[in-house]
């Protein structure tokens, strides 16, 4: 993902500029025409030298909005920040009712207004690729799923033994196919920690890998998937502290053996199992003995 080069197919991830202090768990000052035309000035860059790319799928335009059920705290944060054109709006909107359910409506609304932003900039400079969405973690609130039906396509994090509730109901709210964004299984060794969803050991990660990938593969709305991550994180811990066997190789590239034959067994038959034409696997992995899905984030 994010990489062309040797005949592969690739997705990009755009960036956004951001105005300095006006920047709230992740939403901009989106009623400003700084915003726009810093939005207008991004696209073009990014977007317009790819737009006659047959090998690129489409654009990811963000990932994991972090005010999604936050949104009273984020009005807080508005008002008591600097003078905005959204601060302004947000004044003249509180002023005819405060409630919790008014604010959550004005962060909604504020956060389809800056989807409006860019995918108008990217459809100008590129109408030839897709929007893959933002990303958006597993349980991520009904009322920002919906305001993905902006994208031609829709994509979600899901750190689960099985994603398929999720991408129903992510369906179901949008009418728009889906792309897993990231997902990962791990399992203690080599020093490292197990990852946000953990099995048993190596064997295990093969078996978690064929039964998640098949599950999603079986649903009609399912598209694909991108694995979080291809190589081992360092044991000492990427930028946060996160050291996490989850890769494919470990840090010296060697592969895990039981991870990759198991995901070329199930490759072969995804055709298929989205037809309809055989069952998806229904073997389940075996847990960490620590238990169940990490607790470091919550998806």
């Amino acid at each position: 993902m994010n990489s062309g080069g040797k005949g592969k197919p690739y997705t990009i991830m755009l960036r956004w500029q951001r105005t300095q202090g006006s920047s709230f768990l992740g939403l901009p000052d989106v009623y400003s025409d700084e915003f726009a035309k810093s939005v207008d000035e991004s696209a073009n860059t990014q977007c317009t030298p790819g737009k006659n790319d047959p090998l690129i799928l489409g654009y990811f335009v963000g990932n994991e909005p972090a005010w999604d059920t936050r949104e009273s705290e984020v009005v807080d944060m508005i008002l008591a920040g600097p003078a905005t054109a959204t601060q302004t709006k947000l004044k003249e909107f509180l002023a005819q009712g405060d409630s919790p359910k008014r604010r959550k409506e004005f962060i909604i609304g504020a956060f389809e207004k800056y989807l409006d932003l860019i995918i108008t900039a990217v459809k100008k400079y590129d109408p030839n690729h897709l929007t893959l969405g933002i990303r958006f973690i597993g349980r991520t609130s009904d009322e920002t799923l919906r305001t993905g039906r902006v994208f031609d396509v829709c994509s979600m994090n899901i750190y689960e033994y099985e994603p398929s509730m999720q991408l129903d109901n992510f369906y179901r709210l949008t009418g728009r196919p889906i792309l897993m964004g990231e997902f990962h299984m791990g399992a203690p060794g080599n020093g490292l920690s197990a990852g946000l969803v953990q099995v048993k050991d190596q064997v295990e990660r093969g078996v978690a890998y064929r039964y998640y990938v098949e599950q999603s593969a079986a649903l009609d709305c399912f598209l694909g998937a991108h694995w979080f991550q291809w190589r081992d994180q360092s044991p000492l811990g990427r930028n946060d502290g996160e050291n996490y066997n989850i890769g494919f190789v470990d840090i010296n590239d060697r592969p895990y053996k039981e991870l990759v034959e198991a995901a070329k067994a199930t490759h072969k038959r995804l055709l298929d199992v989205h037809s309809g034409k055989i069952p998806p696997i229904s073997q389940r992995p075996k847990a960490s003995d620590a238990g169940g899905p990490s607790l470091i984030r919550k998806y």
